[in-house]
């Protein structure tokens, strides 16, 4: 009987430079952290740090794109960067409520009927993400003051949002794709139009051209578009994108929408074309 040599046995496929850790937060919540960083000397200062939230379903399409444009950084206009990926002690995608809950901004009415909190606890994880794991990575890299940047996908686009509403000068860059600006009625775009920004701020924000029905008897590709198509997908993301750059001296703002996306198709996009915004520097920094 034919037998395999022992170099052709399955063996689990890992990533080079990688490795997560669980861990509980002050408060006491789980989470899952996935870490890469780059096969290479660091610079003077350390590396950079692209954060990314829903690290159990992202984080390998974060550390490849980062991996192939950081290989022609003079073409691509990315540097080599530790990437950290947040996500939750499970082997699902996703955790739908440890998402629903850390993702959400406080809103009035945030408790189940039982009582528990079920959404707006973006707070006390930005608190989680700046004053808990932020240190950590730092000591683990030996970091000092790194560029921090920030991807969100729907409720995480969301809270980046927030977070630059909140705490701007918690990262140096926001990437906010199809966030969910329909939740709380539509809070966190009132509250855009009555936040001070400082002109250093830098956001991304982006959807797909599926996310959104087309008006009525128009026809055209987004027509029917399924998943959160009746929340203003693509409308609430340009409106917030056209609040954050009619300021004097505001923030900078980017703004696109991806042909022929929906919903989730448009994230490993996203991600691509956030890297070099996230990873850009003013002249005077670098």
């Amino acid at each position: 009987m034919l037998t395999r040599p022992e170099s052709l046995f399955p063996a689990r496929v890992r990533l080079p430079n990688t490795e997560s850790w669980d861990i509980r937060s002050r408060a006491g919540r789980a989470y899952r952290i996935f870490l890469a960083w780059p096969d290479a000397e660091p610079p003077p200062g350390g590396w950079d740090v692209v954060h990314l939230l829903d690290g159990n379903a992202w984080f390998g399409t974060l550390v490849d794109s980062l991996r192939m444009q950081a290989r022609r950084p003079e073409v691509t206009g990315v540097r080599p960067a530790i990437a950290v990926g947040i996500g939750y002690p499970t082997d699902e995608a996703l955790d739908v409520d440890g998402r629903r809950y850390d993702l959400t901004p406080p809103c009035p009415d945030g408790a189940d009927p039982a009582g528990a909190p079920s959404v707006g606890g973006a707070d006390a994880f930005l608190a989680f993400l700046t004053d808990e794991l932020g240190p950590m990575v730092d000591a683990r890299f030996g970091l000092r003051a790194p560029h921090r940047a920030l991807f969100g996908h729907s409720f995480g686009g969301l809270f980046a949002l927030h977070a630059l509403l909140t705490r701007p000068g918690a990262f140096a860059a926001y990437a906010a794709a199809s966030p969910s600006l329909w939740f709380d009625g539509g809070a966190l775009l009132r509250a855009a139009a009555a936040a001070r920004l400082p002109a250093s701020a830098a956001v991304m924000i982006t959807a797909g051209e599926l996310e959104e029905r087309s008006p009525r008897g128009t026809g055209g590709p987004r027509r029917g578009a399924a998943r959160g198509s009746d929340r203003a997908m693509i409308g609430n993301a340009q409106a917030m994108a056209e609040r954050l750059r009619n300021r004097a001296a505001g923030p900078r703002v980017q703004f696109h929408i991806f042909p022929g996306e929906n919903h989730v198709s448009v994230v490993p996009a996203a991600i691509s074309r956030a890297l070099p915004f996230l990873l850009a520097r003013p002249a005077a920094t670098r």
